[in-house]
């Protein structure tokens, strides 16, 4: 940990994340719960989590394409002002019609993922990928340990709608000192007045290009297509689940986050360090092959005891940093991928990545909502293991490190 944070830009994006992580964890667990309080149903939560997804991916490719073309820290800054927006929204609206406007410009701040990727890779030797991705994501998680479960006090005290909007104004304080703090802070790690302009690569090219990409790049995708599509099924549901299916409390759903966090958070650093001693591979191995359990674990959980072991296998699989459970993997993955493409193309390929992947995952969760209302609310649990099955194999199967780690 001293050698990771001895680095002045890791130490600044890992506190600043830390601090919006610490206020956002209070209500993310409830977020679904707080839009069906506002009169969605669960199918047309699924059409709005898709259309999230939607503005995520419009936003990845140019994220990448301009972390590469404008340096790392000014889409890092300009994303963050696209978080501070977001939170605005939510509090001055009250209907799930404009929880779709903030969901915009929460998914716009997205564009700044490959440039914060690409800054820790570039801040720590290739030889510590691991370690700095691994130091970044237990920072980050040890906010989160304890506010789910706070989260859930304070929404069985006031309830749903109040506790999530008294949350989110602590969120929207900490999004604009994040946006000082990275503006004056943090140093870019990556000069792009010395790229060769053949070298710049415009967001349509990056598509055009696709097939020149090298194969295994193809299978990475394939592979954060099923996780990403297996977790999109099922992750808007399981608070819904948990309440309402298997009746638990909120402050029970918020104790059982809370052991996911600390289970994650514990076995981040040295996954991390596995990852950098041993290779890439059998970590991110140990993750996907978890998520299948997980999901299933749901199925036959019957109470809080069993939630509560369905998840710890959830809190292991992130532990290890090998899913991948949105458009970016964990600590493992992230290195990986490092590992396989050059400083100069990284944030485009990064960007690549994440949006062919979310392409391929989009349906999950209008699917999932479906599932859930016109079938069994299992269903979708039983599809997501199903899928994150898949992804096991693909990589196990397919996958394979470079000889040489990328600069």
């Amino acid at each position: 940990m001293k050698q990771a944070f001895s680095n002045r830009n890791l130490m600044v994006i890992t506190l600043t994340q830390s601090l919006f992580m610490l206020t956002a964890s209070l209500w993310w667990p409830y977020w679904s719960l707080y839009i069906q309080h506002l009169g969605a149903s669960v199918t047309l939560l699924g059409v709005i989590f898709m259309s999230e997804m939607l503005f995520q991916l419009l936003f990845q490719l140019p994220g990448g394409y301009l972390t590469d073309r404008l340096g790392r820290k000014k889409v890092i800054v300009l994303g963050s002002i696209c978080r501070g927006v977001s939170p605005v929204i939510y509090l001055l609206t009250g209907s799930w019609e404009w929880v779709v406007v903030g969901m915009f410009f929460t998914q716009a701040s997205n564009m700044m993922i490959p440039a914060i990727d690409a800054l820790i890779a570039e801040s720590v030797t290739k030889e510590n990928r691991g370690l700095g991705y691994g130091a970044f994501r237990m920072m980050t998680l040890l906010p989160q340990i304890f506010t789910a479960f706070i989260g859930g006090v304070i929404m069985d005290w006031i309830g749903i709608i109040p506790g999530v909007r008294l949350t989110i104004g602590l969120t929207l304080a900490a999004a604009w000192i994040n946006v000082f703090i990275r503006w004056r802070y943090l140093n870019d790690t990556y000069d792009p007045l010395k790229v060769v302009g053949t070298q710049r690569h415009s967001p349509i090219d990056a598509l055009k290009n696709a097939g020149k990409v090298p194969r295994s790049i193809w299978y990475l995708i394939v592979v954060a297509a099923f996780s990403a599509f297996a977790f999109r099924l099922v992750n808007n549901f399981m608070a819904i689940y948990a309440t309402q299916e298997l009746h638990l409390t909120n402050t029970q759903w918020g104790m059982v986050t809370m052991t996911v966090m600390v289970v994650s958070t514990l076995l981040t650093i040295p996954g991390s360090i596995i990852s950098d001693r041993f290779g890439r591979k059998p970590g991110i191995m140990a993750s996907l092959g978890l998520l299948p359990a997980q999901f299933f674990g749901f199925t036959i959980a019957g109470g809080f005891t069993g939630l509560l072991g369905a998840r710890f296998l959830g809190g292991v699989s992130e532990g290890f940093g090998g899913a991948v459970t949105g458009i970016e993997g964990g600590s493992a993955w992230l290195a990986l991928v490092a590992d396989m493409v050059p400083a100069n193309q990284r944030g485009m390929v990064m960007g690549l990545i994440g949006t062919m992947a979310g392409l391929l995952s989009l349906p999950g969760s209008t699917l999932g909502g479906y599932m859930y209302d016109n079938m069994t609310p299992e269903t979708p649990f039983y599809a997501a293991a199903c899928s994150g099955l898949a992804a096991f194999l693909v990589f196990t199967l397919f996958v394979k490190e470079p000889k040489t780690k990328a600069d």
